[in-house]
C-alpha cells in the first residue's frame, strides 16, 4: 500500500459560503528515492481540489476522485483508462476485501498510531502567518512518518462541510479514520506540509504547498462520472484507494 500520499491529506479545508465553489491548487514534490534495486526520480506535480457543500472533486494527474455525500457515493476515476470504481459511503473496508483478510487488517490497524501535536513555532508562508503542527505516524512492521504542518488563520473559514468530505476521502487509506480525527486538532488552514517517511531503511521526503485559494463556479457535470467509463471493482489492497492519493484539509 502507498502510505506517503495517504497522509498527504493534511488540511481539512472549509469555506464561509457556497455561492461559488472553493478551488485549492497545490504543488507537490517528492525527492528521488531508491527502495532496494528500484530507483525513482524526483517528481513535481500539481493537484487541484474543488469543494462544494456536499461534494468534492480531487484531480491528481490521471487520477480523479469524486465524493458525493448527497448520493452516499465516492467515485475513483482513471481518466486515461476511462474506468471508475464506485464506493459506498460510509466507507467499510471489510466490504471490499476477502473475509479471510479481515482479521489481519484489523490487527494492522490496531498497530498504527497517529498523533498531531501543536507547537508555538510560527513563520510567514506567502501572504499567510502560519503556525506549525507536527504529526507522527507509526506503521505496522516498522517504518513511520513525520509531518510538519503549517496552518494559517488568516483566511476566514467554516470547516464543517469540508471536514466531512475530506475525512471521507481519507478514510479509504489504512489508518485514514484515525488521521482524520487527529487533523481536527489543527486550527486554521494548512498551507504547507513537509513530510519524511521511513521505509526499508530509507528516508523519503516530500512536500505539498498550497499555491492558490479561490472561488469559482463549477462547470456542469464537474462532480459527475463522465459517460462511457467502465466500472472496475475497488481494490483497497492494490494501493489505488482515493485516500492513498488524495488531498487533505482543515
Amino acid at each position: 500500500m502507498r502510505f506517503i500520499a495517504a497522509v498527504a491529506l493534511t488540511a481539512l479545508f472549509s469555506v464561509p459560503a457556497f455561492c461559488a465553489d472553493l478551488v485549492i491548487t497545490k504543488s507537490k514534490h517528492t525527492d528521488a528515492m531508491k527502495i532496494g534495486p528500484k530507483e525513482q526520480p524526483a517528481s513535481d506535480t500539481t493537484e487541484v481540489t474543488w469543494f462544494a457543500k456536499d461534494r468534492m472533486r480531487n484531480e491528481d494527474g490521471n487520477n480523479v476522485t469524486i465524493v458525493r455525500a448527497d448520493l452516499k457515493k465516492m467515485y475513483m476515476l482513471d481518466m486515461k483508462a476511462k474506468t471508475v470504481s464506485t464506493i459506498d459511503l460510509p466507507f467499510d473496508m471489510k466490504k471490499y476485501m476477502p473475509p479471510e483478510m479481515a482479521p489481519m487488517m484489523e490487527q494492522m490497524m490496531g498497530q498504527m498510531k497517529v498523533t498531531v501535536t501543536p507547537t508555538t513555532e510560527t513563520k510567514k508562508i506567502k501572504d499567510w502567518n502560519a503556525t506549525k503542527y507536527t504529526m507522527t505516524m507509526t506503521m505496522p512492521m516498522g517504518g513511520g512518518m513525520t509531518q510538519d504542518l503549517w496552518a494559517t488563520k488568516d483566511i476566514e473559514m467554516d470547516s464543517a462541510a469540508i471536514k466531512e468530505l475530506s475525512g471521507t476521502m481519507m478514510s479509504t487509506a489504512m489508518g485514514g479514520t484515525s488521521m482524520a480525527a487527529e487533523y481536527k486538532k489543527i486550527e486554521g488552514f494548512v498551507v504547507l506540509t513537509e513530510r519524511t517517511q521511513s521505509m526499508m531503511g530509507q528516508k523519503i521526503k516530500s512536500s505539498d504547498a498550497v499555491t492558490t485559494v479561490e472561488k469559482k463556479d463549477a462547470a456542469e457535470g464537474l462532480y459527475d462520472v463522465p459517460k462511457g467509463f467502465t466500472e472496475k471493482p475497488f481494490d483497497p489492497m492494490g494501493g489505488e484507494g482515493p485516500g492513498a492519493r488524495g488531498p487533505g484539509g482543515k
